[in-house]
């Protein structure tokens, strides 16, 4: 009974992503749809979840807001930064190998994927909790600001324990002003 309850949850969302995704509300539209996400919904058992739930824990929403907004900050500045790198010819590529204080897979993938956004580094390979880090700005440290920055920007936030903890920062929890840039 349970395992049917699960399993009718994700096939609602997945229907619901269909709907949005396609912008089609055609009858062959819709019954594909349908066809397809009870398929997944039933492949996806003992995967993404089993009789006790889910087993893939998500960030809160509020902490993905923030961690979007501060990804979102960083692009902006790495964006500007690196123009003026690549005009000047003032680069540097190294590649900087990155151990994360997590094992939770979503949540480096989450992080991988961030440092590919971000301009100027690229996510070559993960492996345990560590990630490979091609970066165009050699920090003369072998890469140690490279890693501490993407630990206090990014990772932080995605594993706050409390999330009721004030900021000390002058900034507030969602500026990218302290600090130095990701790249």
């Amino acid at each position: 009974m349970y395992k049917k309850k699960i399993s009718y949850r994700l096939f609602i969302v997945l229907v619901i992503f269909w709907i949005m995704f396609t912008l089609d509300f055609s009858m062959w539209n819709l019954i594909a749809g349908v066809i397809v996400s009870y398929i997944i919904s039933r492949l996806s058992f003992g995967i993404y979840y089993d009789i006790k739930g889910f087993k893939i824990k998500i960030p809160r929403f509020t902490v993905l807001i923030q961690y979007s907004l501060r990804l979102i900050c960083e692009i902006y500045k790495a964006s500007f930064f690196h123009i003026f790198r690549i005009i000047k010819k003032e680069y540097a590529p190294m590649i900087v190998e990155i151990e994360l204080s997590t094992t939770d897979p979503l949540i480096i993938t989450i992080i991988a994927n961030s440092i590919t956004l971000t301009p100027g580094t690229i996510t070559i390979d993960s492996y345990d909790n560590k990630l490979l880090v091609l970066s165009i700005e050699n920090d003369g440290e072998f890469g140690k600001s490279i890693e501490r920055n993407i630990k206090d920007k990014f990772e932080s936030i995605l594993l706050r324990k409390d999330e009721n903890i004030v900021s000390t920062d002058n900034y507030g929890p969602y500026s990218c002003s302290n600090g130095n840039n990701l790249n």
